[in-house]
């Protein structure tokens, strides 16, 4: 190997020795800001944003005010309706399945607690993006009374969805689901409750667009880089998870 060459090679490996601590130490300096609606929580904004405004400001339908009102004062329950098993951090995620960011980190995620991570995961359907998405997320939540919402969720946020009932069929065959329930739980009453409850949720928290995360007790609006999303879960499990603590 000539002189040159080698000079260049071993700047190269020099360089990628480097750049973990970099990133660490970049990814170390969070802006956290208190949140007095939410007491023990904090808020991060940091990534990329679909729907990066509030684009319903103002333009609240009478089913999203009164799920507004449905909102007990203690949120927490809300945002972790799970147990979580002890040592383990809770994860909650906020996706719209027409927003190009939410699929990446919520592989991203699954992948981190598939490979052991003491992490627990919950999704939300949070359909920010139009109608298109408030009809994925009411197929999501009616596939639920049949199967795990988080298989459903992951499935759904990885593959191209049919509009109408080729993708109800659709995910009635990928999850052995009974595809006539699963059509009359859609049309349900309750699928409107219970979108404009998440609706209302998401609205709670400040969270203007997806995806959206809750990291233990820190808020997170954006999709965060990998390692800064490492880097905070480490932060968080340190802090320790108290549960939802009145």
């Amino acid at each position: 190997m000539r002189r040159r060459d080698a000079l260049i090679l071993g700047g190269a490996v020099a360089v990628a020795l480097a750049l973990p601590p970099i990133l660490r130490r970049r990814s170390a300096a969070f802006d956290f800001t208190d949140m007095p609606t939410l007491p023990g929580f904090r808020r991060l904004e940091r990534g990329a944003l679909s729907g990066g405004v509030d684009l319903f400001a103002g333009l609240q339908t009478t089913e999203e005010e009164a799920a507004s009102a449905r909102l007990p004062e203690a949120l927490c329950p809300l945002i972790f309706p799970q147990s979580v098993a002890p040592g383990h951090l809770p994860v909650a995620v906020f996706s719209d399945y027409f927003c190009p960011y939410c699929a990446v980190l919520d592989r991203r995620l699954a992948e981190i607690e598939a490979s052991g991570a003491a992490i627990s995961l919950v999704f939300h359907e949070l359909p920010l993006l139009g109608e298109r998405s408030v009809q994925a997320a009411r197929l999501a939540l009616a596939a639920s009374a049949q199967a795990d919402h988080k298989e459903v969720h992951l499935a759904m946020m990885q593959s191209v969805l049919r509009p109408g009932p080729a993708g109800l069929r659709d995910v009635a065959a990928r999850h052995g689901l009974d595809p006539a329930q699963l059509a009359r739980d859609v049309a349900s009453a309750e699928m409107d409750e219970r979108v404009n409850d998440a609706l209302a949720l998401g609205r709670a928290l400040g969270i203007p667009g997806t995806p959206g995360l809750v990291v233990g007790r820190t808020v997170v609006v954006g999709a965060l880089p990998e390692e800064d999303l490492v880097r905070l879960i480490e932060l968080e499990q340190a802090r320790g998870w108290p549960g939802c603590t009145p």
